[in-house]
């Protein structure tokens, strides 16, 4: 959670910049669907003129800039259509973070609806009772793909809805590398003769490599993560350890206390060839006339494609809101097809739905037409309250890179850290 919050506050602050791309409940009162539309991501409840009318709904929104003046002109519309009142509040620099959510919603002070948030919240929310469970017939899963689907569920139950979705990509300097590296062969050429650095004790940015060797951070069985099955020190790990180390003891792309920042502004500099970030970085290039282009991680070392974290911002409904079936309607209003549209045309968050996603507007940008198709491969962020543990033990990381410990003993000693973090955690 630590470190997708660092990345969903980064998104916030480039959209603000303007750059020119730019990030068990209850079901009481919802209608079953009798429709589905494809197109909105939306079904249709049939309940709209059913609802209650004269209710005031409160809506706390993590987006901000414009995407918060969009938030406000949608729901002020779905208000004046169904004869409510929604009030709006910017919660986008709290300095209590998405915990302030958590805080004021167990002692019955929380908004009704919540907007903008990382799905890896979602495990610790639901199992503390913070949050409905999505009812029946508010969305078409069919419209969404499978990996965004299973980022919002915990055990199964879906208890937000996507909004929109960011991954990190391998972002190139077209001046020194002009095709961007398909293999793993092609990448270490270009990255010897134009070098590469990215935020490589960042289990965030390392997921690409570790997922894609044959590493997981929790066993996934059809949708329920395991916490007592730890995959970060088994064999594929392991490898990805390993060549984690060869960047910076055998190819010196790197040294050890290279992080995000310094990558980037190397980048910027135009001192290196390539590095790996989101789509939150983009105004930042745009602003240094940097020819670049992007493209998902080559191939791995194993032939097999790189496996990046999926991160989705969500919104969803307090389980204990009195205003609920209003609420849904008002969530689907704030979520569908047009909704998305609005904010990637003023935001540049790439939206969760497929539709969407394959849209012109999408689709004839080179650089969201990469992070869409980095999508594909991409497995979403744990989101069960144990993942805390593990971002607290990913400083092993550091220790792996500069060769203090051994790619097996680090792996080692990443899952024992993780175990005692999760024991604490009670």
């Amino acid at each position: 959670m630590k470190k997708w919050q660092i990345v969903t506050t980064s998104v916030a602050a480039f959209a603000l910049a303007g750059g020119v791309l730019a990030g068990c409940g209850t079901n009481s009162g919802t209608n079953t669907a009798n429709a589905a539309n494809t197109s909105t991501g939306q079904a249709d409840t049939g309940a709209a003129s059913t609802l209650p009318k004269g209710q005031t709904i409160t809506v706390w929104s993590w987006a901000g800039g414009p995407q918060l003046t969009d938030v406000k002109k949608i729901a002020q519309a779905w208000a004046k259509q169904h004869g409510d009142k929604v009030n709006v509040v910017d919660q986008s620099s709290n300095p209590k973070g998405f915990q302030f959510y958590a805080t004021a919603a167990r002692t019955g002070k929380g908004p009704d609806v919540v907007f903008g948030m990382p799905h890896d919240n979602n495990g610790t929310f639901a199992e503390e009772g913070l949050m409905a469970s999505v009812p029946n017939g508010i969305i078409n899963t069919k419209a969404y793909a499978a990996n965004t689907l299973d980022a919002v569920k915990v055990n199964g139950t879906m208890y937000s809805v996507p909004v929109s979705v960011q991954v990190a990509a391998l972002y190139y300097n077209k001046k020194l590398v002009p095709q961007a590296p398909t293999t793993w062969a092609a990448f270490v050429k270009d990255a010897n003769a134009h070098g590469f650095m990215y935020d490589q004790a960042n289990l965030y940015f390392d997921y690409a490599l570790i997922g894609g060797m044959g590493g997981y951070v929790f066993k996934d069985t059809n949708g329920t993560l395991n916490p007592n099955d730890i995959g970060l020190d088994n064999s594929g790990s392991v490898k990805a350890y390993a060549l984690m180390h060869d960047m910076d003891s055998k190819y010196k792309w790197m040294t050890p206390s290279v992080n995000g920042s310094i990558a980037k502004a190397q980048f910027l500099a135009g001192k290196i060839g390539m590095y790996v970030s989101g789509p939150w970085d983009t105004g930042d290039i745009e602003k240094a006339k940097i020819d670049y282009g992007i493209t998902p991680w080559p191939t791995l070392p194993n032939g097999k494609p790189a496996t990046p974290f999926l991160g989705v911002i969500t919104a969803f409904v307090n389980k204990e809101s009195k205003t609920q079936p209003a609420d849904w309607s008002l969530v689907q209003a704030l979520t569908n097809a047009s909704a998305q549209k609005t904010y990637f045309s003023d935001s540049q968050q790439i939206p969760a739905l497929v539709s969407v996603q394959k849209s012109p507007a999408v689709q004839n940008n080179p650089a969201f037409r990469a992070f869409t198709t980095a999508l594909k491969n991409s497995v979403p962020m744990p989101n069960i309250p144990q993942m805390q543990a593990v971002w607290t033990a990913d400083t092993i990381l550091q220790n792996i890179i500069a060769g203090k410990v051994s790619p097996q003993q680090g792996g080692k000693d990443f899952v024992q850290n993780i175990q005692k973090g999760i024991l604490a955690q009670g």
